[in-house]
């Protein structure tokens, strides 16, 4: 069905016309509402809250509906600019949804009058908005959990777009569709569980639902998405282009940055975790980043890429410029999923548990970019392919393994 929208717009001062005019006037807006047909909202009044209600409820229906008509009302919001302003479709309610419509996806797009193809209607280009009805509680579907948001009432729900995209004045049309559920996505929905392929190709290897700091900073505001991460991923073993993690020297001499330096009771902890990000940035500021990683073998000791972090920073899997050396609380759990047998905690030591061949981990003694607060050359190693895996402190100057990691 097709149903179409004005905004509003102020009254102009109106100057007598000829009787002429005016009739020709009536005869316009009565063209106007046969066009209109009833969609146009009665009464549009801005609350408080800057919202205007640019559409009366549109009766549609849907395939998991059958005869039961839903009821979907577009709203528009007001965003200023200089000098100007525009009202924009900003959310939409659907009403009415029966029973018989749980475990589908619904998909939402607008168009213009002119037009076949869907207007762009948040995060920048998406024109479609994906729903899932999880057994009566709506939820954002596959797609869509990024740039928008949703309350949930009893068959009901109201999505709102996060930076909304299309002009309230351009969307003439809605279309409401239901589909077949589709699940999350690791990579696409940034809705992970252990083992999942990441967004950066990599393996997820940590879940934490209530979020961590992370990013260069390690703050509240350093995920991809700006906030706190809730995930890391490992690089796969060919990561550097060789069919092995690739081995190397933490740095080329004594490091001697305090701010990577930790005792040993507190380098494996909660609070720890992400900040690997910021220890690496830390020492490639002394000893130099690299361009690209080395490829001319697995020792990258020497190398146009001096430095294990340097190597792990410079990796770009998925297309993605934030991998890191994990430090010592993120390998600690990294060694808890690989070889597998216990629950994963940044707090408890990697056990003596599961198999000595961990999974995504291509030999034993692995760096961190975590240092020793008492000894700032040496640097937190993990020995972890064999039943008596435990962190050592080891000399900058040794080739251990790298593996990148990154959070999101």
């Amino acid at each position: 069905m097709t149903y179409y929208y004005d905004d509003p717009v102020e009254e102009p001062v109106v100057k007598r016309k000829k009787p002429t005019a005016i009739f020709s006037s009536l005869i316009l807006l009565f063209a106007g509402g046969l066009f209109l047909n009833t969609t146009l909202a009665a009464n549009i009044s801005i609350n408080s809250g800057g919202k205007v209600e640019f559409g009366q409820g549109i009766s549609i229906t849907t395939a998991c509906s059958g005869s039961s008509v839903l009821t979907a009302t577009p709203n528009s919001s007001f965003a200023n600019a200089s000098g100007s302003g525009s009202f924009y479709f900003n959310s939409v309610t659907v009403s009415g949804i029966p029973a018989s419509c749980q475990g589908a996806d619904f998909s939402l797009s607008v168009y213009d009058s002119s037009t076949s193809s869907a207007l762009p209607i948040f995060a920048t280009n998406k024109s479609a908005i994906r729903i899932w009805n999880d057994g009566g509680t709506f939820k954002l579907g596959t797609g869509s959990v990024n740039g928008a948001t949703i309350t949930s009432s009893s068959g009901a729900f109201t999505v709102s777009f996060t930076t909304p995209v299309a002009l309230a004045s351009n969307v003439s049309r809605l279309t409401l569709e239901s589909l077949s559920h589709v699940a999350y996505s690791c990579a696409l929905d940034l809705v992970c569980a252990l083992g999942d392929k990441g967004p950066g190709g990599g393996t997820v290897f940590y879940v934490n639902t209530n979020g961590f700091n992370c990013g260069p900073d390690h703050t509240s505001t350093g995920s991809p998405t700006g906030g706190l991460c809730n995930y890391l991923e490992f690089a796969p073993p060919t990561w550097s282009g060789q069919s092995l993690d690739p081995i190397g020297n933490a740095t080329t001499s004594a490091s001697n940055i305090p701010s990577i330096g930790v005792t040993q009771a507190n380098s494996r902890t909660l609070a720890e975790m992400g900040r690997g990000y910021k220890y690496s940035n830390a020492i490639n500021a002394v000893f130099g980043t690299c361009s690209s990683v080395y490829t001319g073998g697995r020792n990258f000791s020497g190398s146009s890429c001096p430095t294990a972090s340097g190597m792990a920073r410079a990796y770009r899997g998925g297309g993605l410029s934030d991998w890191y050396l994990l430090n010592a609380a993120e390998l600690n759990v990294a060694c808890q999923y690989a070889r597998g047998g216990q629950a994963i905690n940044p707090d408890v030591a990697c056990a003596r548990l599961g198999s000595d061949a961990p999974v995504g981990f291509t030999g034993d003694d692995t760096w961190t970019s975590t240092a020793s607060s008492t000894n700032l050359d040496r640097f937190f190693a993990l020995h972890l392919m064999v039943p008596t895996s435990y962190q050592q402190m080891t000399g900058q100057a040794f080739n251990l393994l790298v593996k990148p990691i990154r959070a999101f």
